[in-house]
């Protein structure tokens, strides 16, 4: 079965490597075919690289000449390490038909690539080609019931990372992990990237119509003096200065409130942050660009880091079970970075992050806070970008729902 499974995975790899990317051989003018002797044409082998299988062993198998596996792998090591072979690539040789010595070799290096190897009379000589991507236009409705990743159209790893391709474009606006509710459905344009007839994965999101609990929210890629980001129907930034949640994998176990009772102490007083219940060791992100203030032990917060971004805001991130060693004071950190991990240091009931956010002084709501964005379009090239944007809102009104359409025929994704 994991044989028959191996072959399955490999075939449109093999497809690829064998029929379309191959440079055929010379022939000759069509009056002279019926002449060419069939002890001249070469012997095609191919194949698919099992367990434990060696270049060295792939040879004996098919009976090659060993005297010249040295000068394959030296020619090919500058271009790849043939000693590195992996199980599931796919490879072929064309022989002489005389004395089985080898004319050319090709292996499969990766989706993208491939290694050939010719013979001349000089000897070896080896290349590594890249197999020409193709990108296309793909649409996507997904309606959403549970998660964002498990209402994906698929099981496959290039549907997972799409689905982390969007919630890190509304990463600002949407919390994935508490905001999404059964009903929510995105519209997505996105490239698809093929080789042939073969699917190979998603590019970038292109546009994205995003219906969360009955607020739209659009995206659009544009990209202006060589830099690409997502903005909305007016041109603004999705960017904003500080994350919609310092981490992922989490629910919430407690909000901001001027009079909670204390889980432990079991006394009313103000709870000025929210806390994130997740899994201990979780990362922790920095919410915005920034300086660290503080970092180490705080009292009833355990470990703790404190971070001072631009335009009088500071966030908080308390009872952390460690943060690494070049998170310390004065050290700059930059939006996403790691600062920490979850724990319940300090005066805590289980493992979760005390997360506060302080805008000049005074601690605000985390959930509710209003963010300044990052730069809108510039306004010289804003009659560009309202162009491109509704080209891709025509677009994204075309794609039907609850259909999945992509490219005009359904595909499969390989490799």
């Amino acid at each position: 079965m994991k044989q028959l499974l191996l072959s399955i995975i490999a075939i449109p790899a093999l497809i690829i490597l064998l029929y379309s990317f191959r440079s055929p051989d010379p022939q000759p003018p069509a009056e002279d075919r019926t002449s060419v002797r069939e002890d001249v044409r070469p012997v095609k082998i191919s194949g698919i690289v099992r367990k434990n299988e060696t270049l060295d062993s792939i040879f004996n198998k098919h009976g090659l000449d060993k005297q010249e596996l040295s000068a394959i792998y030296d020619t090919s090591r500058e271009q790849y390490d043939l000693s590195k072979i992996a199980v599931g690539s796919v490879y072929s040789f064309d022989l002489d038909r005389s004395d089985k010595k080898v004319r050319r070799m090709q292996y499969g290096i990766d989706d993208t690539s491939f290694l050939s190897v010719k013979r001349s009379p000089e000897g070896f000589s080896a290349e590594r080609v890249t197999l020409p991507v193709e990108r296309r236009v793909g649409l996507l409705y997904i309606n959403i019931k549970g998660s964002l990743a498990s209402s994906m159209p698929g099981t496959h790893k290039e549907y997972l990372r799409l689905a982390l391709d969007l919630s890190d474009i509304y990463a600002w606006d949407i919390d994935f992990f508490n905001d999404i509710r059964n009903g929510d459905s995105v519209k997505i344009i996105v490239e698809e990237l093929w080789i042939g007839e073969a699917f190979k994965g998603y590019g970038n999101i292109l546009a994205a119509q995003f219906n969360n609990n009955g607020t739209i929210h659009y995206a659009y890629r544009f990209e202006h003096e060589g830099h690409a980001d997502y903005y909305d129907r007016e041109g603004k930034s999705l960017r904003k200065s500080l994350l919609k949640s310092p981490l992922k994998f989490k629910y919430i176990s407690s909000r901001f409130s001027k009079r909670r009772l204390h889980p432990k102490l079991r006394v009313y007083r103000p709870h000025l942050g929210v806390d994130y219940a997740a899994p201990e060791g979780t990362p922790v992100s920095a919410a915005g660009n920034g300086t660290v203030v503080f970092s180490g032990r705080k009292g009833q917060m355990g470990k703790m880091v404190r971070i001072k971004h631009p335009g009088g805001y500071e966030t908080y991130y308390g009872h952390l079970s460690r943060i690494p060693k070049n998170i310390g004071k004065n050290v700059k950190v930059s939006q996403s970075d790691v600062i920490g991990y979850v724990g319940s240091t300090g005066l805590a009931t289980g493992p979760h992050l005390d997360y506060r956010i302080k805008v000049k002084g005074k601690f605000v709501n985390p959930l509710t806070v209003r963010l300044p964005r990052g730069k809108s379009v510039p306004p010289d090239i804003m009659a560009e970008f309202i162009k491109a944007a509704e080209h891709f809102e025509i677009k994204l009104a075309t794609i039907p729902v609850p259909a999945v359409a992509s490219t005009e025929k359904k595909k499969k994704v390989s490799g």
